[in-house]
């Protein structure tokens, strides 16, 4: 297991609470079947998701921005691979930031979901890396 978050209790949370000022941020459990090329279901697919507009930090743009090529410079980044008869590869980056380490100084607590079978109730997590949503 990745050493994403520990298990806080209660009163861990008020400690930190009151120190910091910031309070946990919801999340919920997300369960997906996966289907086959028949339709058939062929696996199944749960991740656990942090209501990020729930997040009480102000973010400004510049903090949480992600580049993308626009199709212009695309196109143009095509036309100087065939014109230097380079090789264009493509690759799929949408999970490029999950599961990436949060800064020590940023304290980031999470309520699990309602019905999390490895955490008891009354407790939270304190984040060490980022989940999916933030």
């Amino acid at each position: 297991m990745h050493p994403t978050f520990d298990v806080i209790t209660s009163d861990e949370y008020s400690m930190i609470r009151t120190s910091t000022g910031k309070t946990a941020i919801p999340s919920m459990g997300i369960l997906s079947v996966k289907k086959d090329a028949t339709g058939c279901p062929a696996r199944a697919k749960s991740c656990i998701v942090i209501l990020g507009n729930k997040d009480p930090t102000a973010w400004t743009k510049a903090d949480c921005y992600a580049p993308v090529v626009a199709l212009p410079i695309a196109c143009m980044l095509a036309a100087l691979a065939v014109q230097h008869r380079q090789t264009l590869k493509q690759g799929d980056c949408k999970n490029a930031f999950i599961q990436s380490c949060l800064p020590e100084e940023e304290v980031t607590i999470v309520r699990p979901p309602s019905d999390c079978p490895i955490s008891a109730p009354n407790t939270f997590w304190h984040l060490h890396k980022s989940l999916y949503g933030l």
